[in-house]
């Protein structure tokens, strides 16, 4: 479900639903994190999704940020999108990963009582939820938006954007969360009015630059990166040298990297111009 204006109100009820099993996911996520705490929230995603043999491809889609992907023998591999900007990586990250722990977790307590959805935009906006709780942590959006001193809402947005290092829907969703539960109810008036309008890229990048932000947050990293799978493919072709089907692995894979390597550098050359 496409997230608008007029369904933010039910995205936020849906969220509140949704709480406190997202909750006690992050509980069971934070237990892996332990030996990436002290790195920045999106190096610790980073450090679990290349766990799962993560493939960084930069593909000239602007609708698809990341997939999870299953492979012979069952195997699954989280997908990121680098020619996303930085921000929006980051969110991905996180959504992906929760829909690779969640059976995870399942698997490991052996709840009876925990339920996988089978409706897909329920699912989606768990995945999206966990996320964005995942970036937002602890800390407190909404008074840290009301400790700014602009006037100018997309300006404060932007410094959220950049200090919590998140994407334009996800910081206004959160902040209209937070201010439904204040009771706060010209803010999230006023962030309905801003809801449904789409900033380019170099909007964001002149905002950025004006107010001294990193505008790198905004751009997108455009990285080719298949070295997880390429080296679980050759441990399996050492272990196993008369299996054909791992040495034709590695050469789809090394294919498929030549590939997205040449898309990442006309994307690189049309970036700069």
């Amino acid at each position: 479900m496409r997230i608008t204006s007029a369904n933010l109100d039910q995205t936020v009820e849906r969220n509140e639903q949704i709480d406190r099993q997202i909750q006690d996911h992050i509980r069971f996520i934070e237990k892996r994190l332990i030996k990436w705490k002290s790195l920045p929230i999106e190096e610790q995603a980073l450090g679990i999704l290349k766990e799962h043999n993560l493939i960084e491809i930069p593909i000239p889609d602007g609708n698809w940020g990341g997939a999870i992907r299953k492979f012979h023998g069952g195997k699954v591999v989280p997908i990121i999108n680098t020619a996303q900007p930085r921000l929006y990586q980051y969110f991905i990250y996180w959504h992906e990963i929760y829909h690779l722990t969640e059976h995870e977790e399942i698997t490991l307590h052996n709840e009876e009582n925990y339920e996988i959805s089978t409706e897909f935009d329920l699912n989606e906006r768990k995945a999206d939820y966990f996320a964005s709780q995942m970036i937002f942590g602890y800390s407190d959006l909404y008074d840290y938006y009301h400790s700014l001193e602009y006037d100018d809402l997309i300006v404060k947005i932007a410094h959220c954007m950049k200090s919590f290092k998140a994407p334009y829907k996800a910081v206004l969703i959160q902040l209209y969360q937070m201010a439904k539960r204040n009771q706060n109810e010209q803010l999230q008036e006023r962030i309905k009015l801003y809801f449904d309008k789409q900033w380019a890229n170099n909007e964001w990048a002149t905002i950025f630059q004006d107010y001294a932000l990193d505008d790198n947050l905004i751009k997108p990293s455009y990285v080719t990166n298949m070295n997880s799978i390429i080296n679980a493919i050759k441990v399996k072709v050492t272990q196993h040298p008369d299996v054909e089907l791992f040495q034709d692995n590695l050469k789809v894979v090394k294919e498929w990297e030549a590939k997205y390597k040449k898309v990442q550098r006309e994307l690189k050359e049309r970036s700069d111009g």
